[in-house]
């Protein structure tokens, strides 16, 4: 590693003329300028705004955002600037001993201190602008269609203040060693401490990183069954930037007693709202969660739009009307004898747990005993993630509609255990044809779904499990291609046939419009579905 040798320094600073805080003030705006024009600050921040792009408009992943999720989420997207922060910055910091040019610093009004003054404030425009793009990424999330929940002030700020203490650290950095490797290096071990962070999203000790990451496979959460100390832990990025400037006024020779303390003080800050961070989870919380998973019902609010009611957590009733969009889609094909007047949609949330280990099975059983006692028996459950661009929002509404229409072919909420969740012949075939034709995007889902499975039985749904065989699965597609209002009608007018329980798959493909060819004696005697 090649270290570019510094002059040496004057044993004494003379005292700090009259009229350099101007100085330092021109000499902050032009380093900060220089820094909001260096091509690795300019790279990152498009890369940034390039990652919301794809993300929006290829992907489609930013449909029916959860604010109190997007916002930290935004945090690590920001990080891209925050590392191009710190590599300007430092490149700016040891620009003298770069261009062989050290030694005439020590001629100029300006000491070393204030010039390291000038680079310290140099970073605040560019965690200015940071904020600022924060606050227009979350306010497009926020106009989305089906945004729910609020975002953190808090959480919005650590973005700005990881670039504060990214670029304040650089300076330090850079006063400390003359290495031009020396920023590379230090960025990547900033990148290994927040990778391992991301892996360990139980840890209480992540959050002594610039982010605290979640376990992102898991649906959304009510806001108040989130335990994020985002006012600590933006206290404590704070605090950090505070520390990494007054050691750097020190490194670069501002002795004053004053500097020291504050270095004392804000490192002590840094220790304790470093504990605050780590402490696990109040057992309050735990048993909030777990109310919310068995008894929804409790701090729900219900609505009733046309012949079903929906309820939900407060801030995801809005929802209501993505639920209604398909439920109603699946009903137009229902004959009205054969509707139950008292359908109830019901948000859950997935099963919490601190581990990757926890729990995944839904607790069904204690959801129908709290609907009975709500008054809402039967009610198909929805969860809280829906119709993005992701697998888990593909999943969510194609999850929700096959079992809305299961519902409404069998005549019966779903149930624990793995046979009752196991759909056969002719209500098949009918569930998932009335599903994938329920709503935009309902078909897709679907599709989603089977191609990430292997074969056998697929399962559709991140609440409760529906599941069916590949061959119905076969035959609802090919249903799928012809027009909905053909199918639709003969749907209505074999009703009974089709939702008993001994139709054949193919006997209702026929019912409804398709042209199958009678099976063998002994076809699917392997199937799940096959008489035992």
């Amino acid at each position: 590693m090649s270290t570019i040798q510094q002059p040496e320094r004057a044993r004494t600073a003379p005292p700090a003329p009259p009229g350099t805080g101007a100085g330092v003030r021109a000499l902050a705006l032009t380093e900060g300028r220089r820094l909001l024009r260096h091509p690795a600050f300019l790279g990152s921040l498009l890369l940034c705004v390039a990652l919301w792009v794809y993300e929006s408009v290829v992907a489609g992943s930013s449909g029916f955002p959860v604010l109190h999720d997007e916002d930290r989420l935004v945090q690590s997207q920001l990080l891209l600037i925050a590392a191009g922060t710190f590599l300007a910055v430092h490149l700016a910091a040891i620009r003298p001993a770069r261009d062989g040019t050290e030694g005439w610093f020590l001629s100029l009004v300006l000491l070393p201190w204030q010039r390291a003054a000038a680079l310290l404030l140099a970073v605040l425009p560019a965690a200015l602008l940071t904020a600022v793009l924060a606050g227009a990424r979350i306010g497009w999330l926020a106009a989305q269609p089906g945004a729910a929940g609020s975002p953190s002030p808090a959480e919005l700020a650590a973005g700005p203040a990881a670039v504060l203490v990214a670029g304040t650290l650089a300076v330090l950095l850079g006063l400390i060693t003359r290495s031009v490797a020396a920023g590379p290096i230090a960025l990547a071990c900033l990148a290994i401490v927040t990778v391992v962070g991301a892996l360990f999203p139980f840890e209480s000790w992540r959050w002594w990183g610039l982010i605290a990451v979640e376990d992102e496979l898991h649906a959304a959460l009510p806001s108040g069954l989130l335990h994020r100390p985002a006012g600590q832990h933006l206290l404590y990025l704070l605090l950090l930037a505070l520390a990494c400037a007054t050691a750097a006024l020190l490194r670069a020779g501002l002795k004053a007693a004053s500097v020291r303390v504050l270095l004392a003080v804000s490192l002590a800050g840094v220790a304790v709202a470093g504990v605050l961070n780590a402490r696990p989870a109040p057992d309050s919380l735990a048993a909030a969660r777990q109310r919310a998973l068995d008894a929804p019902s409790e701090g729900q609010t219900c609505v009733k739009e046309g012949e079903l009611t929906y309820c939900a957590f407060p801030e995801f009733l809005d929802r209501h009307k993505e639920w209604a969009r398909v439920s109603e889609g699946i009903l137009r094909w229902v004959p009205g004898d054969a509707r139950d007047p008292r359908y109830t949609v019901r948000q859950h949330i997935t099963p919490v747990s601190e581990s990757s280990l926890g729990q995944t099975t839904a607790p069904i059983d204690a959801w129908a005993e709290d609907d009975r006692k709500a008054g809402t028996s039967g009610a198909v459950a929805v969860g809280t993630a829906w119709g993005d661009g992701s697998d888990l929002g593909r999943d969510a509404t194609g999850g929700f509609a096959t079992a809305f229409a299961a519902r409404v072919v069998t005549g019966e909420p779903a149930r624990s255990g793995p046979q009752d969740a196991l759909l056969c012949g002719g209500r098949s075939v009918l569930t998932l044809w009335l599903a994938g034709q329920a709503a935009p995007g309902t078909a897709e889902a679907l599709r989603s779904r089977i191609d990430r499975s292997f074969g056998g039985l697929i399962g559709f749904g991140t609440v409760t499990t529906v599941e069916t065989e590949q061959s119905d699965i076969d035959l609802a597609f090919r249903l799928l291609n012809l027009p909905a209002a053909d199918v639709g009608a003969k749907a209505k007018a074999h009703w009974a046939e089709l939702t008993a329980k001994d139709t054949s798959s193919a006997e209702a493909a026929r019912l409804l419009g398709l042209d199958v060819p009678e099976q063998p004696d002994g076809y699917g005697k392997d199937s799940m579905c096959s008489p035992r």
